[in-house]
């Protein structure tokens, strides 16, 4: 059986997405095991997920899916490169053949040629003087590739593309990779043509969605229920049926409770703000992805704003784009930290499988019970669970194994292998800590209580 694996948002599931899954199964034939990676309740481009990772693994189920699991919050929210990166990794980890992704280019062979032009000297030399020209460094790509004969690559999920490929062959992963071209939207696109049949971004359906938000939160009795499918028609021919009906009910709980990406924003910033200004330096420093220069704006975007679009105009520069500032926020909020980002996987976490996932967990998890795991070599074994209590307990029990003060190899603590294990272990403590935090600040700023369970779909389409 041929193991496929995607990763994506899926926020929200859209007719590309369906189509792409229906693709595989074109290709590779009906039999083929699909399995996904997806962001949970906060995506990468620093933001709370319109849809919850529970909606996501729902309509994934009901179009084919057969095993859907999460990317952790701590990397989920983090740069192209390392949401690649990990997402990638979980696929071979999970032992996946094929990774399948949407680019606009669809001949592999070209993304191939630009990571090997970027390797060369001559290319980053390129990059360099471009970027000292005052230009970004996406700008930069461009233009150096540009000089190639490559310059329409530069594009949201070619990008994407090339930092799956990159990260396989960098860590000679043993999943191969494989595209699937994307049709007619862009990624990003915040407009739709009136004659489009059938394909419109995620951007654009959540552009779509955050409008009817302001317009109708806090109408607790729905009473402009009418107008609001009368608004959602806009986007209705771009989803299938079963996304339709869960982005529905995630809209009419929104207005009625009154909550809106905007008002979020706000109030996140006001935690984010207080804990900037009042907290010493040295703390802020400890945060991932923030250097000297980047703590002087925002320290100083902080001081001088009044509310998040101020704060973001305020600390926007040449090499810090609105983007990496909404995903510092976030590490701030969840107390991500430098040292905890070892790119390690500790553990996977399943969102959902049907009866075809089930027998396939089943199978990888045949010799990986709890009880038997032992502190030393936990971490090369396959940590795949299905009930978020148990990577609680599997934290707590290595952290205890950690501590190198009570173990029992205590006296080569100077040998590396004991004290990398040791390292991996705090860690591993510390970003479930991370987790609960997302799920303490979900239910804070959303009303939703954290799911421990993951959904099991009865229904077999292939």
């Amino acid at each position: 059986m041929l193991k496929i694996g995607i990763v994506a948002e899926y926020n929200p599931f859209h007719n590309g997405h369906l189509y792409q899954i229906r693709k595989v199964r074109e290709i590779f034939g009906k039999d083929v095991f699909i399995a996904v990676v997806i962001s949970g309740d906060f995506v990468q481009r620093g933001e709370i997920s319109f849809l919850d990772k529970w909606e996501k693994a729902q309509v994934n189920l009901e179009y084919g899916v057969n095993l859907v699991t999460e990317l952790p919050l701590y990397y989920s929210i983090q740069n192209a490169e390392i949401f690649s990166k990990m997402a990638t990794r979980i696929l071979d980890y999970f032992g996946m053949d094929i990774q399948v992704f949407g680019a606009e280019e669809e001949n592999i062979e070209v993304l191939q040629k630009v990571l090997d032009l970027q390797k060369k000297q001559d290319y980053k030399d390129k990059l360099m003087e471009y970027m000292k020209k005052g230009n970004s460094y996406s700008t930069s790509q461009r233009l150096a590739l540009k000089e190639y004969g490559l310059d329409g690559i530069v594009k949201s999920n070619n990008i994407l593309a090339l930092e799956y490929m990159r990260e396989i062959e960098k860590s000679n992963l043993k999943i191969k990779p494989f595209i699937v071209k994307r049709e007619i939207s862009e990624y990003n696109e915040e407009k739709v043509e009136k004659e489009r049949e059938e394909f419109a971004s995620a951007s654009f359906l959540r552009n779509e969605l955050e409008k009817i938000l302001e317009e109708f939160c806090g109408d607790k009795n729905l009473k402009s229920k009418k107008l609001i499918l009368e608004k959602l028609e806009k986007i209705q021919k771009f989803v299938p049926k079963k996304s339709f009906e869960i982005i529905l009910e995630n809209l009419e709980f929104k207005i009625k409770n009154g909550i809106n990406f905007q008002k979020l924003k706000e109030e996140i910033f006001k935690i984010v703000k207080y804990k900037i200004l009042t907290e010493k330096k040295e703390k802020i420093m400890e945060i991932y992805d923030i250097n000297y220069e980047i703590y002087a704006r925002i320290y100083r975007g902080a001081a001088i704003s009044k509310n998040y679009r101020e704060f973001l105009e305020n600390t926007k520069s040449r090499n810090l784009s609105n983007r990496r500032v909404e995903r510092i926020i976030l590490n701030i909020l969840l107390n991500i930290k430098a040292e905890m980002m070892d790119f390690e996987i500790n553990y996977v976490r399943i969102l959902g499988f049907d009866k075809k996932g089930q027998k396939y967990l089943k199978k990888i998890r045949e010799n990986n019970n709890f009880e038997d795991i032992e502190g030393k070599n936990s971490f090369k074994k396959k940590n795949i669970f299905v009930n978020w209590k148990d990577i609680e307990k599997f934290g707590s029990f290595s952290e205890n194994n950690g501590n190198m003060e009570n173990s029992e190899n205590s006296e080569n603590i100077e040998k590396k292998e004991n004290i990398k294990n040791f390292k991996i272990q705090e860690n591993f403590f510390e970003k479930i800590k991370i987790e609960k935090n997302g799920f303490l600040l979900k239910e804070l700023f959303l009303g939703k209580r954290e799911k421990l369970n993951p959904i099991v779909y009865k229904k077999n389409f292939f």
